[in-house]
């Protein structure tokens, strides 16, 4: 059966009470007076059931004078307003500092089990890389969080979050994204992106040297790229080569088919072969005859030489494209000048002694 609200308030009072008076007085005197009076608001106010006006109240009596039995009590408040992971961390720190073996500790110490099992958490990815100088952090955080919590979980109260990114010479990242135990743990990707120069020159006008200088990777063709598009040249080249070679070859055929059409002897000019037609019928084949068995091997050649060029270029483009594509870049990293040294070196010789200079500049 649900509580009535007078018993419900009397329970909350008894429990901070009992709470309270676990920790040495000696930590109360040490209190301010405003932290005294908003810590005591904060208890009233729990009682009243308005936990977040008694958050309120004991996160600035908290700042104020720093005490367990106070984080304690925010532990307590958080849970009721369902920030488990704010919770749970003020029980784990208040279980840390308050005295070990004492019901306060280890009733924190529970709390802190109990809500572990309920947190929800986001996990935060950089692509590409995770940039240098970056920081995070969530909504009001007052200390930002580094590379070092890149990829891992981060517990986080359920509801509404913004995520706020910056990094050197990038521009700031803000996500805003809500939490529940339906998406948790939940992936956060951020791809930040590069300032310009002038977007950099307008952040340090006229001094510290100029404008920083964001350094980019050097991208090139890799070796198997480079060849591919020599490959793909020669390809071509020798396509061409073949094409205008197939030119003169049949120019060649028709200069032979003209000297036969004014050959008076041209049924019985054989230019086929491989002698010429005149000296094997003893010189007596025309003059024109002779010329087309002369222009007749001379297409043959060409032909030959055409088809030759035309199977070699395509072979050797289609090698080259394949190569190209495929090969891809390479990228290398901006090389950094050596630092000056400067060292002296004593030396003994049989002739003397003295000091010697080592160094590079």
């Amino acid at each position: 059966m649900r509580m009535g609200y007078p018993r419900f308030a009397v329970s909350i009072v008894t429990t901070v009470a009992f709470v309270a008076t676990q920790v040495p007085t000696a930590a109360f005197a040490q209190n301010s007076a405003q932290a005294e009076v908003l810590f005591k608001e904060g208890q009233q106010l729990i009682a009243q059931q308005k936990y977040a006006e008694a958050c309120q109240r004991l996160v600035a009596s908290y700042k104020l004078d720093p005490q367990p039995n106070t984080e304690l009590l925010q532990g307590l408040c958080f849970s009721k307003q369902g920030k488990t992971a704010s919770a749970y961390n003020a029980f784990i720190d208040a279980a840390s500092t308050l005295p070990k073996g004492g019901d306060a500790q280890k009733y924190a110490a529970d709390q802190a089990r109990t809500l572990e099992a309920q947190l929800l958490k986001v996990r935060v990815q950089f692509q590409p890389t995770v940039p240098a100088g970056m920081q995070m952090h969530f909504d009001d955080e007052a200390r930002p969080r580094d590379k070092d919590f890149v990829g891992i979980d981060i517990a986080l109260d359920p509801g509404e979050h913004d995520l706020i990114v910056t990094a050197t010479g990038k521009h700031d990242y803000t996500k805003h994204f809500t939490l529940d135990a339906a998406s948790s743990p939940k992936n956060l990707i951020v791809n930040m992106t590069d300032k310009t120069k002038e977007e950099l020159a307008a952040e340090h006008p006229g001094g510290g040297g100029g404008p920083v200088v964001v350094e980019k990777p050097e991208t090139s063709w890799s070796t198997v790229k480079t060849i591919g598009f020599i490959g793909m040249i020669v390809g071509g080249v020798t396509l061409i080569g073949g094409a205008a070679t197939q030119i003169v070859a049949l120019q060649l055929n028709a200069s032979k088919q003209t000297e036969l059409n004014n050959a008076p002897d041209a049924t019985s000019c054989n230019y086929t072969g491989d002698v010429d037609p005149a000296s094997q019928a003893g010189g007596t084949m025309s003059q024109q005859c002779h010329a087309a068995w002369n222009f007749y091997h001379q297409a043959t050649t060409a032909q030959a030489l055409a088809i030759g060029l035309a199977v070699g270029g395509a072979a050797i483009g289609i090698a080259g494209i394949v190569m190209f594509v495929a090969g891809g870049n390479v990228t290398k990293s901006p090389e950094k000048p050596a630092a000056a040294s400067f060292q002296l070196i004593p030396w003994i010789g049989p002739q003397g002694a003295g000091l010697g200079a080592i160094g590079t500049f």
